[in-house]
């Protein structure tokens, strides 16, 4: 089981995403619930890129076309750049979708001053350093990791003081909140130890890549089941 997983990994990680996202998208046309469409779009993001970054694998090929060899041979051999556009959209978007969540005034301010904060430190670092197209922000990971964190628990506390704590099940945003935070706390300590993510360390190799598919299953599940569930119950 595990090594069909393995060899299956990026398809089956796909395969879960996008369910999630045509989940969100059928939630958002039977409900017309705006505060979620900032998510979903989101969702999207993350689908179109992760099919996108798929190209570091083509490159492994060796094939004779000029252009293929210029591509080799470019800044854009590594797919890094991507996912540096896709972690500053990540703070942006989950930002502005906290933001629609929560209404407490000094929440939305601090969650603003956040994105904004980030937003300008990511420009400065990428704009006077090389390393955009070879390295994430310092400390990327743990950053990420500690400003979602921020912006669920800034939800949660909120939540627990209104009157929605009592249908707290029927909120597609808690079993997003629920898997964005898990996902924060299960993943974050995987690409700390990125550095020995090496050909000849195979056992870490194989226990990171499995370890990772397995919270993405499990992250995107509970996110497609909140979509599912909550429109199942704004039916009743």
């Amino acid at each position: 089981m595990s090594e069909f997983l393995y060899e299956n990994r990026s398809y089956i990680g796909k395969f879960f995403e996008i369910s999630a996202a045509i989940l969100g998208t059928i939630y958002l046309k039977q409900t017309n619930n705006q505060k979620l469409k900032v998510f979903v779009v989101f969702l999207w993001i993350t689908v179109i890129v992760e099919i996108l970054g798929m190209y570091k694998s083509f490159l492994q090929n060796n094939y004779d076309y000029s252009w293929f060899i210029v591509w080799k041979n470019s800044i854009f051999c590594q797919n890094i750049w991507l996912y540096n556009i896709y972690n500053f959209l990540t703070i942006g978007f989950l930002g502005v979708f906290y933001t629609e969540l929560i209404s407490n005034k000094s929440s939305k301010l601090f969650i603003r001053s956040i994105v904004v904060l980030y937003s300008v430190f990511s420009i400065f670092y990428y704009t006077f350093t090389d390393a955009f197209f070879n390295l994430g922000l310092p400390y990327d990971a743990i950053l990420a990791s500690v400003i979602v964190s921020i912006y669920v628990i800034l939800y949660f506390k909120e939540l627990m003081s209104s009157d929605y704590i009592l249908q707290y099940y029927k909120l597609p945003s808690f079993y997003i909140s629920v898997a964005l935070l898990l996902w924060n706390l299960c993943a974050t300590p995987l690409f700390i130890y990125s550095g020995y993510f090496l050909p000849f360390n195979t056992e870490f190799v194989n226990f990171r890549t499995l370890l990772l598919l397995y919270i993405n299953i499990f992250t995107y599940s509970c996110i497609g089941f909140g979509f599912w569930y909550s429109l199942k119950m704004s039916k009743q």
